[in-house]
């Protein structure tokens, strides 16, 4: 069965929201957001690995690359100002459904950021060391536009 990424999401969202909640009865905000950043980096990471292992010959930068058309396709962002070269992608996302998903299914603010935003930097840190992400800003922290640069070096 092929379920869209967008509602695989979803059902991911409201087993984090019941980990938050529960966590919260045991913790203060800060660490129950800290375990939530835990797992939905995890699940990321193992999510960037599984990628690299489609990378005819290993990862490469002009695979990664490829994630793009993949966030694309999905129609769950809108994608703009895209800039690529051999070691460089850049491109800021003005549309996020994801986030706009979690804060309709009720989720607090600080927990549908976390839950979308966080996933980035380990999905890449796994797909290989040698890529890096800056970030200055997410629609999912109350910003403009996600402003997305990753870069490789070897």
């Amino acid at each position: 069965m092929n379920i869209p990424l967008l509602d695989r999401r979803a059902v991911e969202a409201g087993i984090f929201l019941a980990m938050y909640r529960s966590l919260l009865a045991r913790m203060d905000q800060a660490q129950a957001l800290e375990a939530v950043r835990g797992a939905v980096e995890s699940l990321a990471a193992q999510a960037g690995r599984e990628f690299a292992a489609l990378a005819p010959g290993g990862p490469s930068f002009g695979h990664f690359c490829t994630v793009l058309g993949l966030w694309r396709g999905s129609g769950a962002l809108a994608i703009e100002n895209v800039e690529q070269s051999e070691r460089e992608l850049r491109f800021d996302v003005t549309r996020c459904d994801y986030v706009e998903r979690y804060k309709a299914m009720g989720l607090p603010e600080e927990l549908a950021g976390l839950i979308s935003c966080a996933r980035d930097l380990p999905f890449a840190r796994a797909y290989s060391p040698h890529i890096s992400m800056e970030r200055p800003e997410t629609l999912g922290n109350g910003g403009s536009r996600c402003r997305f640069r990753f870069i490789w070096s070897e």
